[in-house]
């Protein structure tokens, strides 16, 4: 009896909005619209969208559209209320704790279980339609336009409404030509997915909640408006605690994640920019219910904490980035520089029309498709390698080339001796990877050319010795042939191999003429068994070549912490300048303090919120 007396008591009355949208679908009911005019409800919908209409400008567009074409849109805006209500519509302190999210955390399971055990239901009975679903020998071509319209502009759908694209199409030509998308299960790393987004919505709330405390602005929210979760995939992805990955995948797999977490319904009311701006979405009411507390009392001057509060430092996430979408501004565009940030690929669309590549394809399909890919590179195949750059005339004159720089030992060993090469400079490096890529050289052959090329640069250490003779550059010769890039098998090996063998001949030719020591005999010299540095020996400079590598990284990794400090001070300089930019504008009063906090919240990292309040104070008015 109470309960019925209650009932009673809270009447539902239809608001003026109510009565107007009563109004239109009791005339969409009557009459069926036409292409034309559904193409002209797109265009309004879509400019609506793009200059961002409030429910008042939209609901006012509407009347001056229905006017003109009859009642074909619904205006927004509540439709009912009680008249007896005794329950306010508004939350004072929008927050999460801890119990929040624990329990947010046990409906989703619950929530999940229910809608994967629908899902396979409903998968039972797809399978049985595309079982039905035959591709007849002959199609007319009316039919087959309509059937590829549906296939090509229907792909980017969720399954479900794909589905239906699929039964309205088979409907309305009496067969079924196109088989139906299996429905998605909701796997266990979105549950992971899940716990970060919660997570990143307390801090956005705790964020909102302490710089409207700062400027004394009244924290209250409306229950049908709370503030939207705004995601970053790229920050999203890339999530660490305390430097540990969470979740440790790319920008695509999370936006996998949240795709299918909208079409299970978790994710409500999603909202897509452009490329350069975030996503923004409500969560699913029936798991997660936003708290109302009490805000702190106010403390007068003699009563302060040591650490105010507005200068918490709250834990930072991708969401308070740079990267985040900012609001519309009146007349931004003409004081402050766009910031361009990669939240999507250019080019992409809304992660609701993706997974293009994820269409269901049958083991038959599949074959067949493997078949024909077989069958076309077996016939491309004979004509690719007829053309290939080994067989081509240049490649034969590259290789003839190459091989004519190899010369008997004792040859080369009178020509050492004689001077010929006290000022040789070696093949170059572009030169030795084009016959990689072109040259018809095997790898003993590019070894040998290799190790006479050393042995030719290795001249400049004894180019004022007078008394080096032919056997000794002819011992040598014989030892580096056995000993040179032994065990290398690849030509990029040995190109890198080369690099180093010249560094520890440059670095032992400077040394002997600064410290004005001769070398000794090519012979001795390259005597494999002078390992140590006190034998003055070739094989000695191994220490010397591992100092060098190490040199080499340190100055790689300050040379990248230099460009990464610089890029930091550019960032930082430019989120100043539009930091005050954007406060002269406001003192200008070309819009609002809301509209200046969503900006300097959505676009600047957050301690520049913090810098905000200490800039304006109490000074700011909504």
């Amino acid at each position: 009896m109470e309960k019925k007396q209650e009932n009673i008591g809270k009447k539902t009355v239809l608001t003026v909005i109510g009565q107007y949208n009563t109004k239109v679908r009791a005339y969409l009911a009557q009459n069926k619209l036409d292409a034309i005019t559904q193409y002209t409800i797109k265009i309004f919908k879509d400019t609506a969208q793009r200059k961002k209409y409030s429910d008042a400008q939209y609901n006012k567009a509407v009347e001056e559209f229905n006017s003109t074409h009859g009642l074909l849109l619904l205006k927004r805006g509540a439709e009912q209320t009680q008249a007896n209500a005794t329950s306010y519509n508004y939350i004072n302190f929008p927050y999460l704790n801890r119990e929040g999210m624990k329990s947010a955390m046990d409906k989703y399971r619950r929530y999940v279980y229910e809608y994967n055990t629908e899902v396979q239901k409903e998968n039972k009975e797809i399978t049985r339609y595309n079982k039905a679903v035959e591709l007849p020998k002959c199609i007319e071509l009316r039919d087959l336009k309509k059937i590829t319209q549906v296939y090509e502009n229907k792909q980017g759908l969720f399954a479900r409404e794909y589905n239906k694209a699929v039964e309205a199409l088979s409907k309305e030509l009496q067969v079924s030509y196109l088989p139906k998308k299996r429905i998605q299960k909701v796997k266990y790393t979105s549950e992971l997915v899940f716990n970060v987004l919660v997570g990143f919505y307390i801090s956005q709330l705790k964020s909102r909640n302490t710089y409207l405390q700062a400027v004394g602005r009244p924290t209250r929210v409306l229950k049908n408006d709370l503030p939207k979760l705004k995601i970053d995939n790229r920050k999203l992805a890339t999530h660490t605690i305390l430097g540990i990955p969470r979740l440790d995948f790319c920008k695509k797999t999370a936006q996998n994640h949240i795709k299918r977490l909208r079409e299970a319904g978790v994710l409500i009311n999603y909202h897509y920019t452009n490329q350069y701006k975030p996503i923004s979405v409500h969560f699913n009411t029936t798991i997660v219910q936003v708290l109302e507390g009490k805000s702190p009392k106010k403390q007068n001057s003699q009563n302060q904490l040591v650490t105010r509060e507005c200068e918490k430092k709250l834990p930072y996430n991708s969401d308070s980035s740079i990267y985040i979408k900012r609001k519309e501004i009146k007349d931004y565009e003409n004081f402050i520089a766009r910031e361009k940030c990669g939240l999507e690929s250019k080019g992409s669309v809304c992660p609701a029309d993706g997974y293009k590549n994820t269409t269901e394809i049958s083991t038959a399909k599949r074959q067949t498709r493997a078949r024909e890919h077989r069958s076309m590179m077996r016939k491309l195949l004979p004509d690719f390698l007829q053309t290939t750059p080994e067989n081509s005339g240049t490649s034969s004159v590259l290789t003839r080339n190459f091989l004519s720089k190899l010369m008997d030992d004792r040859e080369l060993a009178q020509e050492l001796t004689t001077g010929k090469y006290n000022s040789y400079t070696g093949l170059s490096y572009h030169y030795l990877r084009k016959i990689e890529q072109y040259g018809n050289v095997s790898t003993d052959e590019f070894r040998a050319v290799l190790i006479q090329d050393v042995i030719k640069s290795s001249a400049k250490i004894w180019k004022h010795h007078s008394s080096v003779h032919v056997g000794s550059w002819k011992n040598a010769i014989n030892e580096l042939n056995e000993v040179l890039f032994s065990g290398i098998t690849q030509k990029e090996t040995l190109i890198e191999k080369l690099k180093e063998y010249r560094f520890k001949l440059e670095f032992a030719r400077k040394w002997f003429l600064k410290h004005n020591h001769n070398a000794l005999y090519p012979s001795l010299y390259f005597d494999v068994n002078r390992k140590s540095s006190s034998g003055v020996g070739f094989f000695g400079l191994h220490s010397v070549w591992v100092s060098h590598q190490k040199y080499k990284s340190k100055k790689s990794q300050e040379q990248n912490a230099s460009r990464r400090n610089e890029s930091a001070r550019v960032r930082k300089a430019s989120a100043k300048r539009r930091l005050d930019n954007a406060i002269r504008a406001y003192r200008k009063g070309k819009y609002t303090a809301k509209q200046l906090y969503d900006y300097v919240q959505d676009n600047l990292p957050y301690e520049y919120v913090t810098e905000l309040t200490n800039t304006l104070g109490n000074t700011m008015t909504a």
